[in-house]
């Protein structure tokens, strides 16, 4: 813990120094030359902010062209959800003798099926039970 402080203190006094420094040996030119560019920033930054914000609105009203929907990149997040396929168990699955990380054998694959059975057999549940209880509710509200 020591050891940090020493480090934060050192840190601190590099900085100390060396901004000091820097900011004494500014001349008038660097200093003016500081304040255009500050300056330049604060007043651009509304007028470059306000010409995104148009550029963005035309692309969010523009929609995808079919083009767009094919590829990779403008596919949308939630469109594989539900589609998780679990593969077959298969008997004639050999052990995978080669060693590669790829390569799964029999168990660790039996396994990764299993695993993914019960995630998708408890978001099955999950759903059942909330389509059960939004049923409750409309029962209740139309009694």
């Amino acid at each position: 813990m020591q050891r940090v402080a020493e480090y934060l203190q050192t840190w601190a006094g590099n900085f100390q120094r060396n901004v000091s420094d820097s900011v004494s040996q500014l001349s008038l030119r660097d200093y003016i030359r500081i304040v255009i560019i500050l300056g330049g920033y604060a007043l651009l930054r509304p007028y470059l902010l306000k010409l995104g914000g148009k550029f963005q609105a035309k692309d969010h009203e523009r929609g995808l062209d079919p083009e767009e929907m094919s590829s990779g990149a403008a596919m949308p997040i939630n469109s594989l959800r539900g589609q998780v396929r679990v593969p077959e168990d298969t008997e004639e699955e050999d052990d995978g003798g080669s060693g590669t990380g790829a390569e799964w054998g029999r168990t660790a694959r039996r396994r990764q099926r299993d695993m993914i059975r019960k995630i998708l057999e408890g978001e099955e549940k999950r759903k059942a039970e909330e389509a059960e209880d939004s049923d409750k509710d409309i029962e209740e509200f139309l009694e």
